[in-house]
């Protein structure tokens, strides 16, 4: 297959969209914080009529603002990606059913987005940020089991901090937070990470949730099975609307051995 050709730039955008399955426009926008927002549109636009990428539209609905188009991997993308360092064919061949995939799951592809830009937005300048997803995780045998959605890790200057990061969606069972709580302590008794990267601190686990009841709800149980537990795992909770309308002043992030105010 003849591939067409693409600016350097236009290259992150199927990169992007490998690693996070569905991206709006105004995400585009803030990912590559271009100072000509219509470059950006013009790329999505060249993509898609090369055949590379997919957009979708959601109707307007009386009295809301026009939503910005989704778009994802079109199948021809896999002839682009299939040879770059770090794709797993594996995962790349998802691509041929993202046209079935559900609203949840496309939501859930999108809070994720969100979720790395609020870490973009909250880095210090001497900080580097790499943000793993489920999708780039493939092949990384030694991670917890099911993968976290996003494995982080923050590089400073003189540090380097490591995050667990699980994004659960509304309607989302009492059992599955605390069947999830109860697998990274054991994946931390076992010791399988420490194994693998030479002893590096065991990662804090991120736990965004739907809604503060959740919330509630993984503060007290994670405070009460982790204190009688023997292992240092550290586990901050929060809510999805926090990250998405924080401002700078926002305490994003509560540690479950905090007392709560």
């Amino acid at each position: 297959m003849i591939l067409e050709p693409l600016t350097n730039q236009q290259k992150h955008i199927p990169n992007f969209l490998y690693k996070f399955r569905f991206i709006n426009t105004n995400q585009f926008q803030k990912l590559f914080n271009h100072k000509e927002p219509n470059t950006v549109q013009d790329w999505l636009k060249d993509l898609k009529d090369k055949g590379y990428i997919v957009s979708m539209y959601t109707r307007k609905v009386r009295g809301e603002n026009n939503k910005p188009a989704v778009y994802y991997l079109a199948s021809k993308a896999r002839h682009l990606l299939k040879n770059e360092e770090g794709i797993e064919l594996k995962a790349l061949n998802l691509i041929y059913k993202e046209k079935r995939r559900t609203k949840k799951f496309i939501d859930h592809s999108l809070n994720l987005v969100d979720i790395c830009l609020f870490l973009l937005s909250r880095k210090e300048a001497v900080e580097e940020i790499k943000f793993f997803t489920k999708t780039t995780l493939t092949g990384y045998d030694y991670f917890p089991k099911p993968h976290p959605d996003a494995y982080i890790v923050v590089k400073g200057k003189n540090k380097t901090k490591r995050y667990f990061l699980d994004l659960f969606d509304d309607y989302t069972p009492p059992f599955v937070y605390r069947n999830r709580v109860k697998q990274y302590l054991k994946y931390s008794q076992e010791g399988e990470w420490a194994v693998n990267t030479k002893n590096a601190p065991f990662p804090k686990i991120l736990f965004v949730c739907p809604n503060e009841s959740a919330k509630k709800h993984v503060y007290w149980y994670g405070k009460s099975v982790i204190a009688k537990s023997f292992e240092q795992v550290k586990l901050h909770v929060t809510t999805i609307d926090t990250i998405k309308f924080a401002n700078a002043d926002t305490k994003v992030w509560q540690d479950v051995e905090e007392i709560e105010d």
